[in-house]
């Protein structure tokens, strides 16, 4: 499959994509894992890469963990909503995606920054390129997203510049989702 850039339509799809999928889990027609499957559907549809998956992110620096929320598998074709978790090693790569926003790489096995990460990650799960952006507010990271590809991968700047729109427009809806649950709990206290 030849690989592409995410149109400008694309782009205003995904913006309705995100509102939609926020009122059917306002809703409750659809958990927050389900929907970030067909966000992640629509990346790899778009980006054309091995893997899509969405992490939540935890812990102090040094100290963080990444866990696995929801993926989209490209090879097989399915959602993956099975947990799995990893825990920084050596700080590098999240030392530059936090600062940076976005980790580019397009040789997994040859980037330093990877390199304690290379035989419990990169080697089982056949991660030969990657890029991520991370997703969050005000200097707070809450998850990151990931594209990964089993072949080494010079990503584009247009697909670098995707991801980050996608982390950005991401960001904007979490936010505004805690903001009405947490008004909607005050609410509830103060017995409105």
């Amino acid at each position: 499959m030849a690989r592409r850039d995410f149109t400008v339509n694309e782009s205003v799809n995904f913006h309705f994509l995100l509102r939609d999928l926020g009122v059917e889990v306002d809703a409750g027609r659809l958990t927050e894992p389900e929907a970030a499957v067909r966000v992640a559907e629509y990346i790899h549809k778009v980006l054309k890469c091995t893997h899509v998956t969405f992490w939540s992110v935890s812990g102090e620096p040094g100290q963080r963990i990444m866990r696995r929320e929801a993926a989209c598998d490209g090879l097989r074709q399915e959602a993956v909503l099975t947990a799995v978790q990893f825990s920084e090693a050596g700080g590098g790569y999240f030392g530059t995606l936090l600062e940076a926003g976005c980790y580019v790489c397009a040789d997994t096995f040859a980037d330093p920054q990877l390199a304690g990460v290379h035989e419990s990650t990169l080697i089982p799960y056949n991660i030969h390129s990657l890029l991520s952006a991370s997703w969050g507010r005000n200097g707070e990271v809450w998850g990151i997203i990931t594209c990964t590809d089993s072949v080494p991968r010079k990503w584009t700047p247009s697909e670098v510049t995707s991801l980050r729109k996608c982390a950005a427009e991401i960001s904007v809806r979490r936010a505004r989702r805690r903001e009405r649950l947490r008004e909607a709990e005050a609410r509830r206290i103060a017995g409105l």
